[in-house]
């Protein structure tokens, strides 16, 4: 069935201002992430933990981060639920807009010297209620760029949305940067780091502008009009397409499993034992970050030419492969080798997973399941959320030796290697009209009779 010529695939600046509009709305969500990550491991514990040792104060201030990595797999079958009911364009709209308030109103929020306890109380329900709106963002913003983009183009266009995580991270932790160097230690802690909380509200404000603006996916809108939205989504998934759930959590756990670790052992490892500068810490993590902006869409554009699982397995391997390495370069207590690990590690091994990530994801399921099906990849937060009190837990059972953590950073690379050995290859298939292998035939005697 052709799709009609209102909901047909836009082209040109169109298609330009999708890919920026669920960029922002990735980047919305990194940079609130890694606001976490830097004021959890550099402050948080004195203005809301003041009460415990500043060893025991890290720990409790990251365990704020991992409520919201616990909060977004319930977000995700929420917000996907949604989505391949009411549309993707609806969805995000209302999740950019949850997002971003939680994160400004966080910036709002009076310290444990003002209001005691309820400080932190207020602290997790903000981190809860944001991870439950980053859990339905990613999935949507990946796919209402991959339903509007050519199929052999899906690689490519889909890995720019992931530019949004290294700028995020980028504005997040260059505001953060600029006002702890400006400003006086007393002068940051007492309103200093309210700024980059606050603003998150332009960041927003633009996001939403662009969001509005875009058409809602050409796919969702071609099953609107025939009635074929799925009634429980989330439970055909599990029922149907079990398998794809399970390659999408070991997937996404390789990746993102990967990357958090690199961040805290630089963050906290790099900070707290060897003492490198918060500054240089944060400036080997930027650069990183910034070189894998641009990796990331090479690794994404040759996934359209070699297929999808290769490219990942190569970024899986090259990170198991420089597990050890990295760790020693991040030992060395050297500044320039510092920044070559971080770089390496961003812009080789997880830049090869991130990079092909949205696009195969999008693939391993049907438009009628597929925001649901995106979102069960989120489950692998329930266990990424405890690595920042497993990262301080190893290092402090360690004696300070990193060596443990190159061992699971090892772990990590080869479940995610393995999770897309045991997938099959989906770049070469084509479901601009909302098909999958196993619908196919049932979905051309639909739309014929």
């Amino acid at each position: 069935m052709a799709v009609p010529a209102h909901i047909e695939s836009p082209v040109g600046r169109s298609l330009g201002r999708v890919v920026v509009s669920s960029s922002i709305g990735t980047a919305m969500e990194w940079y609130d992430y890694f606001l976490y990550v830097a004021g959890g491991t550099l402050l948080f514990d004195k203005l809301f933990f003041p009460q415990l040792s500043p060893a025991v104060g890290t720990i409790a201030a990251l365990g704020t981060l991992a409520v919201g990595s616990v909060s977004k797999p319930l977000g995700g079958m929420l917000f996907g639920h949604l989505g391949d009911r009411l549309g993707r364009k609806t969805v995000l709209v209302l999740t950019l807009v949850i997002m971003g308030v939680s994160t400004t109103v966080v910036g709002l929020l009076p310290t444990a010297a003002t209001i005691g306890g309820w400080a932190p109380v207020l602290l997790v329900v903000l981190r809860f209620v944001q991870g439950l709106a980053a859990g339905g963002e990613w999935g949507g913003s990946v796919l209402l760029v991959a339903e509007h983009t050519p199929a052999h183009r899906r690689g490519f266009f889909t890995s720019m949305t992931q530019s949004g995580i290294a700028l995020g991270f980028l504005a997040a932790t260059g505001i953060f940067a600029l006002f702890s160097g400006v400003l006086s230690q007393q002068q940051f802690e007492s309103w200093g780091w309210r700024v980059p909380f606050l603003a998150s509200v332009v960041l927003v404000a633009v996001g939403l502008y662009m969001r509005l603006k875009v058409d809602e996916s050409p796919e969702f809108a071609a099953l609107q009009a025939r009635g074929k939205q799925a009634r429980a989504p989330i439970a055909e998934v599990f029922r149907h397409h079990r398998k794809s759930a399970l390659v999408t959590i070991g997937a996404r756990l390789g990746e993102s499993g990967f990357s958090s670790l690199v961040q805290l052992a630089v963050l906290v490892y790099g900070v707290d034992v060897l003492h490198v500068s918060p500054t240089m810490a944060l400036v080997a993590l930027m650069v990183g970050f910034a070189v894998e902006m641009v990796t990331m869409v090479g690794f994404g554009r040759l996934s359209d030419r070699v297929g999808r699982r290769p490219v990942y397995m190569l970024g899986a391997t090259a990170a198991a492969v420089l597990a050890f390495p990295l760790i020693w370069m991040l030992g060395s207590e050297n500044g320039l080798l510092l920044i070559l690990a971080v770089s390496l590690a961003f812009g080789t091994g997880h830049a090869g997973m991130i990079g092909v990530v949205p696009s195969f994801f999008t693939e391993l399921f049907p438009a009628d399941l597929r925001y649901s099906g995106m979102s069960v990849n989120l489950i692998s937060g329930g266990i990424t959320a405890v690595f920042p009190l497993a990262v301080s837990a190893l290092i402090l059972w360690s004696g300070g030796s990193l060596w443990p953590l190159a061992g699971l950073l090892v772990v990590i690379a080869l479940i995610g290697l393995a999770s897309v050995y045991w997938a099959e290859e989906t770049h070469h298939l084509d479901r601009t009209d909302g098909t999958h292998p196993e619908q196919a035939h049932a979905l051309a005697a639909d739309t014929q009779s």
